[in-house]
């Protein structure tokens, strides 16, 4: 079954939603993806559910994407741009999430890092229950207001697409948000490069987002 389609149909008590998210190039480390979470009251009614701004570009060499969920419970679309795919499941009855965010990465990147956080308040019932990537689970935390989730230092060990999956369980305006970061193993390049390269991200971000819609409409 496809991502895109969530198990059981999508029923009164369960929303799915679909944005991009984004392909990296060669060579470049992942070195973190680290989210804040934080219940929020009042999440409005236009927002997206999980979502995805565009690249950014540091001074030091590195590229960042902003990545999260801006409500639990809310079905919308984005108009940010096509950077790759992600995957939104809410079951209003138990409260119960789950969010993916898919990234595709030349083969290239294989002995690469990542090391991904997730924390914030514990507030309206937010918790995380479990975070995975490519498979590998790493560790959730709460208490005194807090929720947490890590995965430390897990290898790229080759190109091809990368998923990060988070669970846990919260209301319908629970938040989370965060930012994902990659940088160049040697020389930094030209900034004239990498618009080049983040020309590339979207073209090839929208590839692999029509590949899941032809997936899915084949199942």
């Amino acid at each position: 079954m496809s991502l895109l389609t969530a198990p059981g149909g999508v029923g009164a008590d369960r929303v799915t939603s679909e944005k991009g998210l984004g392909p990296m190039t060669p060579r470049y480390k992942l070195l973190a993806a680290t989210v804040a979470a934080a219940a929020l009251a009042g999440a409005g009614a236009a927002s997206a559910a999980t979502f995805i701004q565009p690249w950014t570009v540091s001074p030091s060499g590195s590229i960042s994407v902003t990545i999260g969920d801006n409500g639990l419970g809310v079905m919308g679309g984005s108009t940010d741009p096509v950077n790759g795919n992600s995957a939104h499941t809410f079951n209003a009855s138990t409260g119960a999430f789950t969010d993916t965010f898919d990234f595709f990465l030349p083969t290239g990147l294989a002995g690469a890092s990542v090391i991904t956080t997730l924390s914030g308040q514990a507030v309206n019932d937010l918790t995380f229950s479990n975070i995975t990537f490519n498979g590998a689970t790493g560790s959730t935390t709460s208490g005194g207001g807090q929720a947490t989730a890590h995965v430390d230092f897990q290898k790229i060990t080759q190109g091809g697409e990368q998923e990060l999956v988070i669970t846990g369980n919260g209301g319908s305006a629970a938040t989370f948000g965060g930012t994902v970061s990659f940088v160049l193993g040697n020389a930094v390049p030209e900034p004239a490069t990498w618009a080049l390269m983040i020309m590339g991200f979207g073209g090839a971000g929208a590839l692999l987002r029509n590949r899941r819609r032809m997936a899915a409409v084949a199942v």
